[in-house]
């Protein structure tokens, strides 16, 4: 997962600390095997050529999640992110290393 991060940070896309689906699976909505499946239906319509489906809306049309629960992840996503957002970050050091 590091690797995706880091790529999507090139591309200038400032992703969550966490993700969609490790949120489902910690609420217990689904299981990962359910998430790997989703995961793979979403990179084979990709290669197909098809734009990136939310993989919420792959797991609703697998019936692995209801939009009740999709709805409940994107708000603990959200909520993270404001609360990552308002975290103050501890200044860097303006010290030039040890030589």
């Amino acid at each position: 997962m590091g690797s995706v991060m880091n790529m999507d940070k090139k591309k200038g896309i400032d992703l969550p600390q966490r993700r969609f689906g490790f949120i489902a699976i910690e609420k217990g909505f689904i299981k990962a095997d359910q998430l790997y499946d989703a995961i793979l239906r979403q990179r084979a319509q990709e290669t197909e050529g098809a734009d990136r489906r939310p993989l919420g809306m792959i797991l609703k049309d697998l019936g692995y999640l209801s939009v009740s629960q999709i709805d409940e992840v994107l708000q603990t996503l959200e909520e993270e992110a404001k609360s990552t957002r308002n975290t103050p970050r501890s200044p860097r050091s303006c010290r030039s290393p040890d030589r």
